[in-house]
This record gives structure tokens, sequence and C-alpha cells, in this order.
């Protein structure tokens, strides 16, 4: 009768801290996707598990940033865990913090057995893999998001060609760059009837070739997942697009389109929210509900 209870107040806990949770999660960047792999899954208490809290500690710690672009690992063998964060390049350091602070709370709840995984937000991807991925192109899995996007009416075709020039001059700007850490180009260009403003990066540690392999992949999706749109991402574990019909990048805080109800980011150097600061507690305690459940 005992156990019983205990059980029953176990699961009461584990749906309030669920709600919280989701409750968070209404709170951060809306245009999250994410990908889970099938390939593996692991125990809870296991080895790797423990590996990929140990890279949760130095992920969630850790101040230093290479402009932007984060590369851990832990444990050895088939227990062993590589991570790699990137951030845009035009955030400034405390917000590529509180990106992938976020993200590693987020990717571990929505991946919480899977031995590889990837979370894509507006300004920032995380990816855990225990396969090596550092220095690696990698075009799968690739995820469209249509950000609300506008439907373009161009019978003479001008706009895909206006497009695609674009896209074809900023994917060779970003992987020609002189610096090995910002692999990274942004640039607009105007059609008949819009202005577009696109955004290519590639994580900094394909080299040139391999940079613009991957860009020209995402941008050979553009025509069967998106058509003449804009309001458009193509997202890979390697590298990523994005173009608009308005000025995104370049500024810290971005603006959004203005049929968006997106909350805008809190200023620099505000305090993290309670949620973000308590993610470590909070993904501990969620672990605990998995593995009683």
């Amino acid at each position: 009768m005992r156990m019983g209870a205990s059980r029953i107040l176990l699961f009461l806990f584990c749906a309030m801290l669920t709600h919280l949770v989701k409750l968070a999660f209404a709170q951060r960047d809306p245009y999250v996707l994410y990908d889970c792999s099938n390939t593996g899954n692991v125990s809870r208490n296991g080895a790797y598990r423990k590996n990929v809290d140990n890279l949760v500690s130095s992920l969630t710690s850790n101040t230093q940033i290479d402009y932007g672009f984060y590369n851990f690992s832990a444990g050895e063998n088939s227990d062993r865990v590589n991570a790699v964060a990137l951030c845009r390049e035009d955030l400034t350091p405390t917000n590529c913090r509180r990106c992938v602070n976020l993200a590693v709370f987020e990717l571990l709840f929505r991946c919480p057995t899977q031995k590889e995984g990837i979370l894509w937000y507006m300004n920032c991807t995380l990816r855990f893999s225990n396969n090596s991925i550092f220095g690696v192109m990698q075009f799968e899995p690739v995820q469209h998001d249509l950000l609300g996007a506008v439907n373009v009416t161009d019978p003479s075709g001008t706009f895909d060609q206006v497009l695609e020039t674009l896209l074809d001059r900023l994917r060779s700007e970003a992987a020609a760059s002189t610096s090995t850490l910002r692999k990274f180009a942004t640039g607009s260009a105007s059609s008949p009837h819009f202005d577009i403003y696109a955004l290519l990066q590639c994580t900094p540690d394909l080299n040139q070739q391999e940079c613009s392999d991957c860009l020209n992949q995402s941008i050979a999706e553009i025509p069967t997942c998106c058509g003449s749109a804009l309001g458009v991402r193509v997202l890979t574990p390697s590298c990523n697009l994005r173009y608009e019909n308005y000025h995104f990048y370049g500024s810290t805080y971005e603006a959004p389109p203005p049929s968006s109800s997106t909350l805008p980011s809190p200023a620099e150097g505000t305090a993290l929210p309670m949620y973000l600061r308590m993610s470590s507690s909070i993904y501990f305690l969620v672990g605990i509900c998995y593995a009683s459940c």
C-alpha cells in the first residue's frame, strides 16, 4: 500500500515537472527543430549517459567561446560522446552562451536515451553523437523551415534567378572565409517585388570544399522543399542557410517579421531566466522521472 502511494506521488511529481518544462519551453526560441537518431539507445544509468552529463556540465559552465563554436568530448571507446555547438556569427558571446545553454537542456529533454541528437534554434545549433563529428561534413538529417513564408508570384522567373545568384555568391564567400573560425556570409539583393536578405554558415571545422559542397546541397533543396517563397531555413548538421524579405542579421537582437508573435530577446546583460539557470537541476529531475516511471 505504501509502495503504491509512493508511486502515485512520484507520478504526480513527474506530471507537474513535465508541465513546468513545457512552460519553460514556451519562453524559448519558438523556431526549434530537432532530430533524435534511431541508430542506438543508451541506459539512463550507463557510462555513455554519464559522459553526456559531463558534457552538459562543460557546455553550461564553460565561458570560453571561440567565435561562437564549441567542440567537446568525454569518455573513451564505445562510451565516448562528442558534442558540437555553433552560434550565428553575429551573436554576442553573452547571447551565444544563453542560446547554447538552453539548447543543451532542450535537446537532452527531447532525446533522453538516444546516442545521437541535433537541435536547431534560430540562433544556434547543438549536436551530440557517439561517432566522430568534428571535421566531418554531414548533410543528413536535413530540415526545412518555412517561417510563415511569403509566397512569391513571379511568372518571369526573375525572383528565382536573383535568389540563386545571391545564394551562390554567399556560398562562395562563406566557404572561402579567410578566418578558420568564421565560415559565415550575409548579403542582400533586389528582385522586382522584394528585397532578399540571406545568411549562409558552415561549422568552421570544415575546409573550403566541404563547406561549399554542404551549402550547394542545401541550395539544391530549395526548389523541392520551398518553391518560390521568402522566409526559409534549410538546416543540416554541418551548414545552414536562411533568407527573408526583411533585414534579420548584423544585429544581436533580431526584429521579427510584422506577422510574428515572437517575444523580443531580453536585453544583453540581463539575468538569465530562472528556468535556464536551473536547467541542470531540472534535467536531473526529469532523468529520475524517466528512470522511475
